[in-house]
């Protein structure tokens, strides 16, 4: 009787407290799923498909291009979690590419227009300084970031 009881309290201590102590693998913030895409531009936005093939040679170059010439490491972390130095000062904080809940909002699209025009919330347009083809290897980068944590679909 005393192993049940025992077995029955730690069950629903478990059940009561993990909630309390596992972040979930998603966004429950509205403002991470907000669009940063004018709403005018949204619809026209998100129907952009990249002519990009993703594999181990264009993920390559598009970490380069993250890491270096993009320098997007600086505000959006060297794993893509929005954590890097630059971003820290950032309101809302930069774009966590590996949230699952903010992969399976964004359309392909729209990541490549964020890229490209920048954002009113300090993402810096990339448009003169990056090719059309850098620009979607870095939105086929940024999906990976996001399969590293979990299973998404492409847009």
């Amino acid at each position: 009787m005393k192993i049940w009881r025992s077995l029955l309290l730690a069950t629903l201590t478990s059940v009561i407290l993990f909630p309390l102590y596992v972040k979930p693998g998603y966004s429950t913030d509205e403002q991470v799923l907000k669009p940063r895409v004018p709403a005018a531009k949204l619809s026209e936005v998100r129907g952009l498909k990249s002519m990009i093939i993703t594999n181990t040679k264009s993920l390559a170059e598009a970490e380069e291009i993250f890491m270096g010439k993009g320098a997007c490491f600086t505000c959006h972390g060297e794993r893509g979690k929005g954590d890097g130095e630059a971003g820290a000062s950032f309101s809302p904080p930069p774009r966590d590419f590996t949230d699952i809940g903010w992969q399976k909002a964004r359309a392909d699209g729209e990541i490549y227009w964020a890229i490209t025009k920048g954002t009113e919330y300090g993402m810096l347009a990339y448009e003169d300084m990056l090719t059309a083809e850098e620009r979607w290897t870095l939105v086929n980068y940024i999906r990976e970031l996001g399969k590293r944590v979990g299973t998404i679909s492409s847009r």
